[in-house]
């Protein structure tokens, strides 16, 4: 639950920690399932890598519209596990 700066600072020290130490553990867990994910992926890329690569080396106009869709599916698969973060930032530019 989101508190207001207000509700913060009218909370005891105590409280604080307390909810310092929960919003601890909520980070831990969104990790441990982030790095799930990106093995999964990962492994996904792996099994799928000969048609991986067909879609990357595709020129996209020799592409029905689906397999274009599929090609740009990869592609971001591939960013995400290579570059999570470069790929949130882009994203968020577009």
């Amino acid at each position: 639950m989101q508190r207001t700066r207000r509700e913060l600072e009218a909370m005891t020290h105590e409280e604080l920690v307390e909810r310092i130490l929960e919003m601890q553990d909520i980070l831990r867990e969104g990790l441990a399932v982030r790095d799930s994910l990106h093995h999964l992926l990962n492994d996904l890329l792996k099994a799928k890598s000969h048609e991986v690569e067909a879609y990357a080396s595709a020129h996209p106009d020799e592409l029905s519209h689906d397999d274009a869709e599929l090609k740009a599916l990869w592609a971001k698969a591939r960013h995400a596990v290579s570059n999570p973060a470069g790929l949130l930032a882009s994203q968020s530019d577009g």
